[in-house]
């Protein structure tokens, strides 16, 4: 996404600077200041004692030779020192009436001595300011109808059905051909000339008409364990007319790793025990509730995608180049943290990687921009933001990285900055979707 920022310059003059910012995209600013001859004469005292407290000379403490037998000795040291003295006497001066503010404490200011004379001083400064932000106008949010999963009687079963799954027996089918009712544990590719392409590694199915697409039950009805099948994949003859068009056949092949019968267990208070509740009506209606909750969840997750598309589609602005490739740095660094990227990455040639490249830069920039909108509506529309709420998400993050426990002590503040973000972020996305008239409710079937 391309970067713009406004061209117009701005002058500005202090008691004894002469300031002009020039806004540059990335939301850099240069700053070329003017001093007079005040300033330098300071600024060159500042450097004779940096020198003085750095050197020895008979007779003298450190930092106790006169002025004048430091400038004699030692002028290229004052001089050295007289740049970054100028340099500090004057972006303190000009920032007084400049007032933009740089974009963090750790973010980098570089300044060039221009030109030096007896009548003062110019440096350039250049730095990353913070961006500014435009108002979000909630009413121009137009949510797309989001269809909520049906919980019904349905749904239930097939959770206890899983669930029961979980403590089932599994024995291993040896004698005879795969038939209806065996689980198979397969590995599943796409085979497209030399390109193999992995789909599927050790999913278990169930050998079923219900449960298994027709072309995979016709495949391996009557293999057996170790086989490795070559198909085709298709639609089901129950596929509507959109879906068999839309349908793209590919060369598959099958490898059958086991071939097992299950049994499962009754299904009676001793088994809803053992998954904590009371008996098994306490246990449908905790599974009634929890997907209930689960389809709650999708409706709103999706309306929340949907402002994210709002938001990065209608507020275009400047962004500070150092967050996007940050972020896209973190990115990447998440992503090779996966062996099976790692090895995809090593694969890729030039041009591929380069289109990978350009999508994380995509990614992050849509991540900082939402970033800085959500943390202006929050702001903006003073929507409260509190130490618990970000301590118990703190909690969420930690534990989804694989730690245990929730001992925020032990947190790292990378972890509390990531749950700050998505309070704030998920609290924007609900007072959009609030306040433009959408609900989570839309089209509920």
């Amino acid at each position: 996404m391309s970067q713009t920022a406004p061209t117009n310059d701005l002058e500005l003059t202090g008691e004894q600077v002469h300031v002009v910012i020039h806004r540059k995209p990335g939301c850099r600013i240069q700053m070329d200041v003017r001093t007079n001859a005040t300033m330098l004469k300071e600024a060159q005292k500042n450097a004779v004692k940096t020198v003085s407290k750095e050197i020895s000379l008979p007779g003298f403490r450190k930092g106790r030779a006169p002025d004048e037998m430091i400038l004699k000795k030692f002028p290229n040291d004052v001089e050295k020192q007289l740049h970054k003295a100028v340099a500090d006497l004057a972006f303190i001066a000009a920032q007084k009436v400049a007032k933009v503010p740089v974009l963090n404490n750790n973010s980098p200011i570089s300044f060039d001595m221009k030109k030096k004379s007896a009548e003062g001083a110019e440096v350039a400064f250049s730095f990353e300011t913070e961006p500014t932000i435009p108002q979000v106008d909630p009413k121009g949010f137009v949510a797309k109808p989001v269809e909520r999963a049906e919980v019904a009687e349905k749904q239930i079963e097939e959770a206890i059905r899983q669930m029961r799954f979980f403590y089932a027996q599994w024995t291993p089918v040896q004698d005879r051909p795969i038939q209806d009712g065996d689980y198979i544990m397969i590995d599943l590719d796409t085979v497209d000339g030399d390109v193999v392409q992995n789909v599927f590694h050790h999913i278990r199915f169930e050998v079923s008409k219900e449960r298994m697409a027709n072309w995979m039950k016709n495949l391996v009805k009557g293999a057996k364990a170790g086989d490795v099948l070559d198909g085709l994949s298709e639609p089901d003859e129950t596929a509507t007319e959109e879906e068999k068009k839309e349908f793209k056949p590919k060369n598959i092949r099958l490898s059958v790793l086991k071939v097992e019968e299950a049994a499962l267990p009754e299904l009676d208070d001793e088994f809803a025990k053992k998954v904590g509740a009371v008996d098994v009506a306490h246990m449908r209606q905790s599974i009634s509730d929890l997907l209930n909750k689960q389809a709650d969840d999708k409706v709103r997750n999706d309306l929340r995608e949907q402002v994210n598309d709002y938001l990065v589609a209608e507020y275009l602005f400047d962004l500070p180049q150092s967050l996007i490739d940050a972020e896209r740095k973190h990115r990447l660094s998440q992503l090779t943290q996966d062996k099976r990227f790692k090895a995809d990455w090593q694969k890729m040639s030039q041009e591929e990687r380069k289109t990978l490249e350009e999508k994380l830069i995509d990614e992050a920039s849509q991540a900082v921009r939402i970033f800085y909108l959500s943390r202006q509506i929050v702001q903006s529309q003073k929507i409260p933001v509190t130490h618990q709420e970000v301590q118990n998400e703190a909690i969420s993050v930690y534990q989804s990285h694989g730690a245990q426990g929730g001992d925020v002590d032990q947190m790292p503040k990378e972890i509390y900055a990531l749950a700050l973000s998505k309070v704030i972020l998920s609290k924007a996305q609900d007072f959009i979707i609030h306040s433009s008239g959408s609900t989570e409710q839309k089209s509920l079937k």
